[in-house]
């Protein structure tokens, strides 16, 4: 975004570009989690999955009050996956519940999420912890507790990229403002970034020409350009 502090603005403005969101599940970040881009949503028939952090107090507070146990509250649906990569051991936990009308300060929203990750493998020997709550538009037989946690997953690995790029690579202090390079830099800054990702981690994949994930036959595994056996 050419003015960052205010890209809350550019929420609605991307996604006129896209004709039809019926049914889509939107995703963002913790800035974008305000009232009017949930009306927005819900006009056009999609539904919003936003985090929910310090910047939304009174939500926040609404929402780290609720039961969390499912031991206690029978309404949570919990969905764990657990798996190792690149030498990087990882359990997630998303427990998701309804929400009545009207009990929480969000405009649609259906059920709170609370999203718990365990790491280890990182060098340091020790067990990181994170944790965020969560809302949703989507009602369950849109999206239940798995999908869910795919979209929130996918989310992470969104800011996981901007914070290479706005941390390791500086993106931010950058001066380049004319002409083409800002985009060429952005370009060897992504270049960068896919070479330095593990095979297996979304890097090389070969799905069908137009989906979300698509890497031209050309490009191999190990990003040699040569096409990969079998592609």
């Amino acid at each position: 975004m050419r003015h960052k502090p205010h890209e809350t603005l550019h929420f609605t403005t991307a996604l006129d570009l896209i004709a039809d969101i019926t049914g889509a599940i939107v995703t963002a970040d913790a800035l974008h989690t305000v009232a009017d881009h949930a009306h927005y949503l819900h006009s056009r028939g999609a539904f919003g999955l936003f985090p929910v952090k310090e910047n939304r107090a009174a939500l926040f507070t609404q929402l780290d009050a609720l039961d969390w146990d499912e031991t206690t509250n029978a309404a949570i649906a919990v969905h764990r996956t657990e798996e190792t990569n690149s030498g990087r051991h990882e359990i997630r936990i998303v427990r998701v519940q309804p929400l009545t009308p009207g009990q929480v300060n969000f405009p649609h929203a259906t059920r709170a999420l609370l999203v718990e990750r365990y790491t280890t493998g990182r060098g340091d020997g020790k067990i990181h912890a994170d944790a965020e709550l969560g809302i949703t538009t989507a009602p369950s037989h849109i999206a239940g507790t798995a999908v869910l946690a795919r979209c929130v997953r996918g989310q992470w690995a969104i800011e996981a990229q901007h914070f290479v790029r706005d941390v390791t690579f500086g993106e931010d202090t950058r001066r380049a403002r004319t002409g083409s390079l800002p985009r060429a830099l952005a370009t060897f800054r992504s270049l960068a970034i896919w070479n330095a990702t593990p095979p297996g981690n979304g890097r090389g994949w070969n799905r069908r020409p137009g989906s979300r994930w698509w890497r031209p036959r050309w490009i191999s595994w190990r990003g040699r350009g040569h096409e990969r056996q079998g592609a």
